[in-house]
């Protein structure tokens, strides 16, 4: 089907697909007024619809096909072919080639009749898109476990040279130095990280060399990273600011909240600070609609 000549749209696809009545749609549409967000986006928000049911929508009405992203590995070389920042721009990712057409890329999209996101791809990659429907959820869970290692590493690295540039590396970490720097994307990444795996918590422990960060899924704890010590001040540091708590007390336990907006939905997160052997150790406990 030719997405370009045919002027298809979300509504008239759920309201011919039975998922929303005509009230519930135009309680959409009046909603959406002087928003830029998607008809999709605040039907979700608003409790009328879930992304499921949208994909299966989409699936029936265009005859698509659509992806558990779960199932799939994703080849290395296919991975290299977009950075994670587009993709979650996008809220789309590449994972397999066409059946006997390497010049087609198969690409997972939460709105497969977003032309320009089909076009930002294709250029971006060389290839012909063929779009298939998953969720927004499940495709940002993808880009979480096959980038989201990358990215915290990389803000990691970002903020170790921007301090080995402006600063000798020191204890005393100031709050307008750390509201500016990587240390910002760090901390907000695993948070991310951590609701898209419906974690209840997630702790931040200091070791000797290193600080290892652990996220507790249905009563398990599970490493996800582990990075330079030399971090953990500053990750302390960012947590103390947003939670509310005494960043010049190193000494005695703190508990604080935070809030943080994932994936259009805002989460309150309880975070404790405890002092320990080589640092304050971090737990940041998530509400149990995620667990």
């Amino acid at each position: 089907m030719d997405f370009r000549r045919k002027k298809l749209r979300l509504g008239d696809i759920l309201l011919n697909s039975g998922v929303v009545t005509e009230e519930e749609l135009n309680r959409g549409l009046e909603l959406k007024k002087g928003s830029p967000r998607r008809l999709g986006e605040v039907l979700v928000e608003n409790g009328i619809v879930t992304e499921g049911q949208i994909a299966d929508a989409l699936c029936s009405q265009l005859r698509m096909e659509r992806i558990d992203l779960s199932t799939v590995h994703i080849p290395q070389d296919i991975l290299q072919l977009a950075g994670s920042a587009l993709l979650k721009k996008l809220v789309v990712i590449p994972f397999e080639y066409a059946r006997g057409d390497a010049s087609v890329i198969r690409v997972a999209m939460a709105d497969p009749m977003d032309m320009n996101a089909i076009d930002d791809i294709s250029i971006v990659t060389n290839l012909k898109v063929e779009p298939v429907v998953s969720t927004s959820r499940d495709i940002l869970l993808a880009i979480d476990k096959y980038y989201g290692s990358e990215d915290v590493i990389d803000a990691a690295n970002r903020y170790a040279m921007e301090k080995a540039r402006t600063q000798e590396e020191t204890e005393d970490i100031y709050e307008e130095d750390i509201n500016n720097s990587p240390i910002v994307q760090l901390v907000k990444t695993m948070i991310e990280q951590a609701v898209r795996l419906r974690a209840s918590d997630i702790h931040i422990e200091p070791m000797e060399r290193q600080v290892r960060v652990r996220y507790r899924i249905d009563g398990a704890l599970y490493e996800k990273i582990s990075y330079s010590s030399t971090l953990l001040p500053s990750i302390v540091t960012r947590i103390k600011i947003i939670g509310g708590m005494d960043i010049a007390e190193k000494r005695k336990p703190q508990d604080g909240r935070i809030t943080q907006v994932v994936d259009r939905q805002e989460y309150d997160i309880r975070a404790s600070i405890i002092p320990t052997v080589y640092g304050e150790k971090i737990v940041l406990r998530l509400p149990s609609k995620n667990a």
